[in-house]
């Protein structure tokens, strides 16, 4: 990253790094503490995550979401791409309708204490790559811009480039899974529509098809952690959402996500973010 990116990065949240003719012969592993997404204009690299290898060609879109150890190379040659850095701490995501902002959340976490298996890194394929390129020019020269209304113009773009995402279709097909990881995302899925709900292990169970120690078992190996504690997670998330877009209070918040109780809610919030959510709030009026 360039010092000037960097720059704007910790300043305002938001910044976005055009390479005409990228290329690395040796891998350079690392990892940020923001979110990268990076789109493929033309060519293509390998790219090394912890736990797996990819060839990203022309309209391959991934998402690195925080503490990714990673790396690429350019082995046929120079790259056309476009990175995007984005640090939810500083910058507040534009204003989305609710059934694309989960979507949206299952691709882009507010927090690090919100990773898990499935989203820690995402590979997508944006196939309409004159489109998206079209959009992402348009924001890089925004974010370049000293004109009036930039900074509408930027979060007018940004809600064009986010709906791009999350219409996007994820480089792994259900068809390509096997029975338990179809299962699996069934299970998922169910959490993610429920999460407000009390939601039994028994249902669970029926929907998957499998007893409870093997239901348990097989969701930790997919997710990285129990159904209880995904279905925590997801909560989490939603409330991290309303502490930053509503003037709820925080025991209204926690019942609309999903908490039986309010000290609950306080106990988990300050274990997963190492505070409270009243003072989360706080900081992100003072930031």
């Amino acid at each position: 990253m360039s010092a000037s990116s960097k720059e704007r990065l910790e300043k305002a949240g938001l910044s976005l790094e055009y390479f005409k003719n990228f290329e690395q012969a040796q891998h350079d592993f690392h990892s940020h503490d923001f979110i990268e997404i990076l789109y493929v204009f033309n060519g293509t690299f390998r790219h090394i995550t912890a736990g797996q290898t990819y060839d990203e060609c022309a309209g391959g879109l991934t998402i690195l979401n925080f503490r990714q150890f990673h790396s690429l190379k350019t082995p046929e040659g120079p790259v056309e791409l476009m990175n995007i850095y984005i640090n939810p701490e500083r910058f507040n995501l534009p204003e989305l309708p609710d059934s694309i902002l989960e979507k949206l959340y299952d691709l882009i976490p507010l927090h690090p204490g919100l990773e898990n298996r499935l989203n820690g890194v995402i590979h997508l394929n944006v196939s309409d790559i004159g489109k998206m390129k079209s959009i992402l020019n348009m924001l890089l020269l925004e974010q370049e811009s000293d004109e009036w209304g930039n900074e509408a113009a930027s979060l007018a773009i940004l809600r064009l480039f986010l709906i791009e995402l999350c219409r996007a279709a994820p480089i792994v097909k259900n068809e390509q899974w096997d029975s338990y990881k179809t299962r699996m995302e069934a299970v998922r899925i169910y959490l993610e529509k429920h999460y407000t709900e009390a939601v039994s292990l028994n249902a669970l169970c029926r929907l998957s098809g499998l007893k409870p120690a093997n239901l348990c078992r097989r969701f930790k190996d997919y997710s990285g952690m129990s159904t209880g504690d995904f279905l925590k997670q997801k909560r989490l998330a939603a409330a991290l959402h309303k502490l930053r877009t509503s003037d709820d209070k925080i025991l209204v918040i926690a019942e609309d996500c999903g908490f039986s109780d309010v000290s609950r809610f306080n106990r988990f919030f300050r274990t997963a973010f190492s505070c409270s959510p009243s003072q989360y709030r706080n900081n992100l009026k003072t930031n």
